[in-house]
């Protein structure tokens, strides 16, 4: 299978124009972030952040804040500080512990490459932020700097909220770029193929679900290319593996708000489908996360899984249910987070 060759990128190759006493490059690795702990006390600080951005509820302020903080924020985080707690690890969030890992991989690769780019992670919502990773990465002798969103694929709810917030951040002048999706490079379909042949294999009659996380209907009417590009990209993820249309197929998941339409279908559905023809042997992978998080750990390792497992089991099947994690730190995931960085900073 062509995608178990692995060839890391040459940077020397990249970035040859490049000399040694260039300006430091700052890259502020962003992704959504995760509370200071799972205790409802840490949630809810977290929870204010999040829903408080106009990307997320596009509602005005003066309606918005006193429910969102007299209603919401007094009883959803006790809802969902169990949810944390099954997922949360020794060393802290999994999503914040992933994307450290990230950083330290990506810091060695530019140092032993002799690039002058210097990775700080920065979180949209939460600790450390955005702003945070900025005056480390000034502290550290950056002049110019990269913002890049951990999304695969670009939505108004991950990447522009991201894009929006770092520019709002980073003087105009010392912005080098932004980094906007990368489920188009080759790489990202080549990593993704890769991690699910290594763990599971497919056989008659099994299949693959991909899990993203849903978005509004609304955004997609107004131009979110976010279907379009997870369509895209998945599909070359099952070229690559040999899948049929009738191996594999698309859900989203998570949907938080009711009063708004969200895309479907959500992963009980197809899942529900699969058990009822008779299916019993499943992978579940969620492309969109660069790196495993509440949604991915918790809405689909545990409660989708446990939802196929209970659908088996009322259709008198034995559930075989295999979870791939998001790429995280594996190597060929640095290589296209590292091809991204590199291609940005010698443009």
């Amino acid at each position: 299978m062509p995608i178990l060759h692995h060839k890391t990128p040459q940077a020397s190759a990249i970035v040859t124009s490049m000399r040694h006493e260039q300006e430091k490059i700052g890259v502020i690795l962003i992704n959504t972030g995760s509370p200071a702990s799972p205790r409802p006390c840490d949630i809810r600080p977290y929870l204010i952040d999040f829903l408080s951005d106009k990307n997320i509820i596009p509602v005005p302020s003066p309606l918005w804040q006193p429910i969102l903080r007299g209603i919401i924020a007094r009883k959803h985080p006790r809802k969902t500080a169990p949810r944390y707690q099954r997922v949360w690890t020794p060393e802290g969030a999994p999503l914040l512990v992933e994307t450290y890992a990230q950083r330290d991989a990506l810091n060695k690769r530019f140092l032993q490459n002799n690039l002058p780019f210097v990775a700080e992670v920065g979180m949209r919502y939460g600790s450390p932020s955005i702003e945070d990773a900025y005056h480390t990465l000034k502290q550290q002798g950056c002049s110019r700097f990269i913002g890049f969103p951990l999304f695969p694929q670009t939505a108004t709810c991950t990447t522009t909220t991201c894009k929006e917030k770092f520019l709002s951040i980073v003087p105009a002048l010392e912005v080098a770029g932004v980094i906007e999706g990368y489920a188009s490079n080759p790489l990202y379909s080549q990593a993704l193929a890769r991690s699910i042949a290594e763990q599971w294999t497919w056989q008659p009659g099994s299949k693959i679900l991909f899990s993203l996380h849903s978005i509004p209907i609304s955004n997609v009417k107004a131009g979110d290319t976010y279907l379009e590009e997870t369509k895209e990209s998945l599909s070359k993820t099952a070229e690559l593996l040999g899948l049929t249309a009738s191996d594999w197929d698309i859900a989203y998941h998570s949907r938080f708000d009711n009063s708004r339409a969200w895309v479907t279908p959500s992963p009980e559905t197809v899942l529900t489908k699969w058990a009822e023809q008779g299916t019993n042997r499943i992978a579940l992978v969620t492309p969109g996360f660069a790196a495993d998080c509440l949604e991915s750990l918790y809405d689909i390792a545990l409660v989708a899984k446990e939802h196929f497992e209970g659908c088996c089991h009322k259709h008198s099947l034995s559930p075989d249910v295999t979870y791939i994690p998001a790429l995280n730190h594996r190597s060929d995931h640095l290589d296209l987070l590292f091809d991204e960085i590199t291609h940005v900073g010698s443009a």
